[in-house]
């Protein structure tokens, strides 16, 4: 018998589920946040919203003390206010008016019976220094092997909104943007998120840029709504960033790790410097790391300049190829796919970000493969 907890003053609500076989308990507003954790949870809680502008307060401290428990809302409308706090605090399902039994009893059965643990994925968003320094080239590379690598299901999201060009690196045409994710992130759920995504060649999930403009300046919470579901559905979420667009880089609480991409130019170092810096005070110095971009051995900035403006190492150095580089965007087809100098620098950032261990490569037995291993 599930046992399901209920936050209502509706007693109808205890009368159809006590008959559909359910084990129904009442909860207020004081027993809501101090439930005991020495007792068994329930599978499910009814939060009755109905009226309200807001979730009860309390809900957050059951959440704590019950991760396990699947969370079913019961509200008039789906006001897109309410549906952002509500995914902030892990709801599974909501069920809005005309509110029947048989619906309330189908979405228990749907957050108990297919219940999973919840995975939260890693994510990285990549913001370059200035515009022009190839930080989407870096972003899709990235993305491509690490589903190449680590055989999991990556997700990149391009969030220059209406001028992003992620969806041309990967060959992609799709139907639908970041955008419309982003203005109906109140109805976000697996069947909707999956029909906005795009499935590229390349084998990762693509959310491309919109090309037309929102209205007015992007709400950080949606923002992070969004990065919080794709987290749930993917092993690595990765954003291409806007540097001008404040809104998204004030939503990067859940991101692993940010990426900040530079290059041997005095002007994208002296930038790169002060986002750097602004990044590490507001995130934490673990979370920032600098990579630089078509580095040149022979440039008058050297590795050890850039360090000393950073203002820490800078461990990834992806070198110039802007031939290679050029002919794989007019293809539609990432670097990282093929082989060479700038896709093993691409392996080597997905996998210094994705926490993947490099194979030692097997040193030949014998003479004749000894020699070979030296010519290698």
């Amino acid at each position: 018998m599930i046992h399901v907890a209920i936050f209502s003053t509706d007693s109808r609500l205890d009368e159809g589920l006590r008959a559909s076989g359910f084990k129904a308990t009442r909860l207020d507003k004081q027993s809501l946040g101090a439930t005991s954790t020495s007792t068994p949870a329930p599978g499910a809680l009814i939060v009755d919203v109905r009226g309200q502008s807001q979730l009860p307060v309390a809900l957050a401290a059951f959440r704590k003390q019950h991760p396990g428990t699947a969370i079913v809302l019961v509200a008039s409308t789906l006001d897109p206010q309410l549906m952002l706090e509500a995914m902030r605090l892990g709801v599974s399902e909501c069920v809005h008016e005309p509110v029947t039994a048989d619906a309330v009893e189908q979405a228990i059965r749907r957050v108990v019976n297919g219940a999973a643990p919840q995975q939260t994925g890693q994510v990285f968003a990549f913001v370059g220094a200035k515009g022009g320094l190839g930080t989407t080239t870096l972003t899709v590379n990235t993305a491509a092997m690490l589903s190449r690598v680590a055989k999991a299901d990556v997700l990149l999201i391009d969030c220059h909104i209406g001028h992003g060009d992620a969806a041309l690196f990967l060959g992609a045409e799709p139907r639908f943007s970041v955008l419309d994710a982003l203005e109906n992130i109140h109805r976000i759920d697996e069947a909707f998120f999956s029909s906005i995504v795009e499935k590229t060649k390349a084998g990762i999930d693509l959310l491309a840029a919109s090309d037309r403009i929102g209205h007015g300046a992007v709400d950080p919470q949606r923002v992070r709504a969004l990065i919080d579901f794709a987290a749930s559905r993917y092993r690595y979420v990765l954003l291409d960033l806007p540097r001008t667009d404040t809104s998204t880089l004030d939503a990067l609480e859940v991101v692993t790790t940010v990426v900040v991409v530079t290059s041997q130019e005095l002007p994208s170092l002296r930038s790169a410097g002060r986002l750097a810096h602004m990044l590490r005070t507001r995130y934490g110095s673990s979370r920032v790391m600098a990579v630089m971009n078509r580095f040149d051995r022979r440039a008058d900035i050297a590795h050890a300049d850039v360090e000393r403006v950073i203002g820490d190492a800078v461990k990834h150095l992806i070198p110039s190829d802007y031939r290679v580089a050029i002919e794989a965007l007019n293809v539609g087809r990432p670097v990282a796919l093929d082989q060479g100098a700038l896709a093993d620098s691409f392996r080597s950032l997905a996998g210094d970000l994705g926490g993947i261990v490099k194979q030692k490569r097997e040193r030949p037995s014998g003479v004749f493969g000894r020699l070979a291993f030296r010519r290698a």
